[in-house]
This record gives structure tokens, sequence and C-alpha cells, in this order.
């Protein structure tokens, strides 16, 4: 109501009363200690009067003879059970397919997808090595073909390959 001045103060009592009167209907009891309270306090119950002024000029609100019926309906509806994502019209397969009951069907889902890009990307990586190593022996071909006395002495270079490390302390007594 009334915002207290500095010089005003509300009485405790009356701000429970308000708080009371906001949330539930009062008591006959609490409704007497309020209109002691206002037969005290004339500029709050003013104020209650001119409250009570503006609500009176309200227009009534021309309720639907349906009111009743929708208020129930509705209710009932709110009152039963959704039903289930497989079961709702409107919803798309993508969308009942992304609901948590289908989770063991994602995850398989995932898991065969990652199993394919896995076997395709291996064998992409095989042929990968297989046309490089035809190029490779390409490679060795022209080149056999252009100096054919370079690859002669291959034993010689395989037996290189084939020899014990050098003896370090050998080595060393021959320097």
């Amino acid at each position: 109501m009334n915002q207290p001045d500095s010089n005003q103060s509300i009485d405790p009592q009356y701000s429970l009363l308000m708080r009371a009167a906001r949330d539930r209907d009062l008591t006959a009891e609490e409704l007497s200690q309020l209109d002691g309270f206002l037969a005290q306090n004339q500029a709050e119950l003013a104020e209650f009067e001119a409250v009570d002024q503006v609500l009176a000029n309200l227009p009534d609100v021309a309720v639907p003879s349906n009111f009743t019926a929708r208020v129930l309906e509705e209710a009932q509806r709110q009152d039963q059970p959704a039903p289930a994502l497989g079961q709702a019209h409107g919803l798309s397969l993508w969308q009942r397919l992304f609901a948590p009951q289908y989770r063991s069907i994602q995850l398989a889902s995932a898991a065969a997808v990652a199993l394919l890009v896995g076997v395709f990307g291996y064998q992409n990586h095989i042929d990968q090595d297989r046309a490089e190593m035809a190029e490779s022996l390409q490679t060795v071909a022209t080149i056999a073909e252009m100096a054919p006395g370079l690859l002669t002495d291959f034993d010689a270079i395989e037996a290189i390959d084939q020899s014990e490390p050098i003896d370090e302390e050998l080595w060393a007594a021959l320097k």
C-alpha cells in the first residue's frame, strides 16, 4: 500500500498480514486484526477503499460457455502420460532414431561407421604402398635398361652388406 516515508514506519504486524493476504485467504482472526489496523490508520483505509473502487469499476469478462469443459479437457490431457517417442505423430524418423531409448542402436551404428572408415583407410594405405613399390620397380627397370653394366656387380655389393662389423681395436692399431 503506502510506501513508508522516512518519518512513518509500517507496523510489522500489518506487513505480516499483507504478505499472508497475498499468499492465501486470511482467517477470521487475521481479518479482525487488519480491520483494527485500518481503523487506526485512515491513510491505509483510504488506499484500501480506492483499490476496491478501481476493482469494482473493472468490466466483467465474458467467459465462454465451454470454459469448464475446456479446463477439464486440458486437465485430463495433462494427466495422461505422454506417448512414447516411437508412437508420437509428427516426429520425423531422424528425431525418433536420436531418442535416448535407441542409445544401443546409436552406439552400434557409430562403431560400424568407425570400423568401415578404418577398413577403407587401411585398404587405401595398402594400395598406396603397392603403387609406390610398382613405381620403384619401374625406376629400377628404367635404370637397368639405360646402363646394363651398372647392376652386374650386384653380388659384390651384397657381400659388403653381409660383412662383419669393423674391429675397433684392430682399426685403432692400424692407425
